[in-house]
């Protein structure tokens, strides 16, 4: 685990106050002090993306993969729903997953595994490079895959492995919703954008503080379509969110919609 800073650290003895005067009774949401990663609301942001996904295509009866799954944000709105699917998710926090595999235990098709992949930020203990990470799933496997504020946090190296992953165990005709922090233009102009990437990484990639770059990196536009192309993704859309365009109807962060053909 990696050790709290003190801004942490007062962040989760107010969320512990919180907790014991608004206990949290909601199945499958954990109480405030131990939610481990990932800002807002913990259900209303769950739903939020759930609504997301039906809104580009999910079905009852789809085989799902969540890729930085967590403490299943994203697989609590799920349950009751994908009653002929399947739900599949991994995370580098074991915490995330012991706390996961727990509450769903349950599920009989919804699966949670940990991944030992190294990263500065979320997980010091890792041994595998995000670069050589192989997914333990098998080719053509899911119908939907998905990844919220995963890309974020990981190097040029590891999404170009992440991404080529991504469409070896992606179904022909299956699509793949993926949020990033997009330099283009209009995000690069932006006058208070949410996040300020001032710092260059490399030369594909910004992020908002040099000492430790993983807290958030932004990718240019250009190199990401592209990568797509070269992983055999075709993007259908790009939802540009609120971070760098305040007048956006979409999320925080911007979304990449592509399919496999």
């Amino acid at each position: 685990m990696v050790p709290l800073t003190i801004r942490q650290e007062l962040k989760r003895q107010l969320a512990a106050r919180e907790d014991r005067r608004d206990p949290i009774t909601t199945p499958r949401v954990p109480p405030r002090a131990e939610t481990l990663i990932g800002g807002g609301d913990f259900e209303h942001v769950g739903n939020e993306f759930f609504g997301i996904l039906k809104r580009h295509g999910l079905s009852p009866d789809m085989a799902v993969l969540d890729v930085g799954c967590g403490q299943g944000r994203m697989a609590r709105p799920l349950v009751g729903y994908l009653d002929n699917g399947s739900y599949h998710g991994f995370d580098i926090s074991l915490e995330g997953i012991a706390w996961s595999q727990i509450h769903y235990a349950d599920l009989p098709n919804f699966f949670f595994e940990h991944v030992p992949v190294y990263n500065k930020r979320y997980n010091r203990d890792g041994d595998i490079k995000g670069s050589d990470f192989v997914f333990p799933y098998e080719d053509n496997q899911f119908d939907m895959i998905f990844l919220t504020s995963v890309f974020t946090h990981m190097f040029k190296a590891d999404v170009e492995n992440y991404l080529s992953q991504i469409e070896r165990v992606l179904k022909p005709g299956g699509k793949c919703l993926i949020t990033w922090f997009l330099l283009n233009d209009v995000s690069q102009s932006a006058e208070k954008p949410f996040f300020d990437f001032a710092y260059d990484f490399d030369k594909v990639s910004k992020t908002t503080t040099p000492k430790n770059p993983e807290a958030a990196l932004a990718f240019d536009e250009v190199f990401v379509r592209d990568l797509y192309d070269r992983c055999g993704l075709t993007i259908a859309d790009i939802e540009y969110g609120t971070w760098a365009q305040p007048d956006s109807s979409f999320q925080l962060q911007d979304m990449v919609v592509a399919g496999k053909e």
